[in-house]
């Protein structure tokens, strides 16, 4: 059964995490502006990524680059001098500092509480399940059954947890988690043996909870390529020079050239992490300049050692993990799952190939935790907004398939590659198009021009009534 209707909006944002706080907090410095924020979780601001309560789930960007605001690079840092977490810790140690990522959920709930002083908001604690043009914009159905109607939407849906990599077992089977859920890796017993599917960050944050907890239990993580995140090094600054040399070649002749940068750096009695520092703000340049074609080839062949470098962990993080895999806590091997299955013990049987072998291994455990991050390719996910977009053709996957197809404004491509007016997207659906699209600094940029667009938009359309 259908529900009232609520009164039109000039904004709808679809999704309340981090993305779609940043946007709403944007528009609500207008104040006439009306604007929906749809978010089934009962919390804002915090998405998946900051909704961990656990201390030791630290954020992967030191603090002095987190500020949610272009224009004030230092509001994050204030907000962790005035937070009685924070507040006791030396004024000159915070810059360097990996502050928990459930603190910096907290300040951007703040910011957003601050916002709503000056604007009003309409709070919908659903999910939106469809989206049609509707003239002067667009027509909203929630799962409830509720019906919204908003001159421009943003689609600041996030990332989806993606399946484990085997068919015929459920993310929901009793015995398989999902890194995500926070609780549930919590909840694990400390003698149980655990098998983790997948090496990256979520794997991380389950090996550092487990620590914490004492687990005693034999823990072993399964991955395609057996590659670990690396760590951020103290005092990294970027080497000098720009990025010219790196854009006309191809995968093979960049990654010959970073390492040589790498080992350049290192000569000079720096980190080599100084020399990934000097493309920091140039990645999605360097993604665009190549042919789709070659970023194809980097997909297939240097994805995971890019992500290893790129995408480092805190110190003290990457301290645990090296320490429980000294003493024997934990193991990585390179591999492939080949089938799950329950057991009538009620344990959790798993077979699995070694990388260039053709025989199979079998793994007996407790506890499977899924930790192969996100969905790359949402719009193939069956019971998804972009999928629901897709079928009534308002969106196409991006590029290589993944994420959604936009133009340079984060205006979302409907099937024939034309620009749909007034739905936009950000963040995490845009990484076909712009590869770095995930981090804090591309984050808050999106969402100002985002933010910005679609006011632009409403005001536009509203002269034409």
């Amino acid at each position: 059964m259908s529900q009232p209707a609520l009164p039109d909006v000039d904004v709808a944002v679809i999704g309340g995490g981090a993305a779609g706080a940043l946007v709403a907090l944007h528009l609500l410095a207008t104040p006439d502006l009306r604007v929906a924020l749809v978010e089934p979780r009962p919390t804002l601001a915090q998405g998946v990524a900051y909704s961990t309560p656990r201390d030791e789930h630290l954020l992967n960007v030191n603090a002095a680059r987190m500020s949610a605001f272009d224009d004030r690079p230092d509001d994050f840092l204030a907000f962790l001098r005035a937070a009685p977490s924070t507040a006791a810790r030396p004024a000159e140690a915070l810059p360097a500092t990996f502050a928990p990522r459930r603190v910096y959920g907290d300040y951007l709930q703040a910011r957003l509480a601050a916002a709503l002083q000056a604007g009003t908001l309409i709070r919908l604690t659903e999910t939106v399940d469809e989206i049609r043009p509707a003239a002067p914009g667009f027509a909203l159905r929630t799962g409830a059954g509720t019906g919204l109607r908003a001159r421009a939407v943003v689609l600041a849906t996030g990332g989806v947890p993606a399946a484990l990599p085997v068919s015929g077992v459920g993310a929901a089977a009793p015995g398989i988690i999902e890194a995500w859920h926070y609780a549930a890796v919590a909840a694990i017993a400390p003698e149980a043996d655990v098998a983790i599917v997948g090496a990256g960050l979520s794997m991380v944050d389950v090996l550092l909870t487990l620590h914490a907890n004492g687990h005693r239990g034999r823990i072993v993580a399964i991955s395609r390529h057996g590659l670990l995140p690396l760590a951020h090094a103290p005092g990294t600054v970027p080497q000098a020079g720009g990025v010219e040399p790196l854009l006309p070649l191809g995968v093979r002749a960049r990654m010959r050239l970073l390492r040589q940068w790498a080992a350049e750096a290192q000569a000079q009695g720096r980190p080599w992490q100084d020399a990934l520092e000097r493309l920091r703000p140039r990645v999605q340049t360097l993604w665009q300049a190549w042919p789709p074609a070659e970023q194809a080839r980097f997909l297939r062949h240097a994805v995971r050692h890019w992500d290893i470098h790129r995408h480092r962990i805190a110190p003290e993080a990457a301290a645990v993990v090296e320490a429980m895999r000294r003493d024997g806590r934990f193991s990585l091997h390179a591999g492939r799952v080949m089938a799950v299955s329950a057991r009538d013990d009620g344990r959790w049987q798993l077979d699995w190939r070694r990388r260039r072998c053709s025989d199979d291994e079998r793994l007996v455990v407790d506890r499977i935790v899924n930790a192969t991050g996100l969905e790359k390719r949402p719009t193939q996910v069956p019971g998804t907004l972009p999928a629901a977009l897709h079928a009534l053709g308002l969106a196409r996957p991006g590029p290589h398939g993944m994420g959604i197809d936009t133009d340079a404004a984060g205006g979302v491509r409907d099937r024939s590659g034309a620009t749909v007016p007034g739905l936009w997207t950000l963040g995490i659906p845009r990484i076909g198009t712009l590869w770095e699209s995930i981090a804090m600094p591309e984050l808050r940029g999106q969402a100002a021009r985002v933010a910005a667009a679609a006011l632009a938009h409403v005001r536009k359309a509203g002269a034409r009534d």
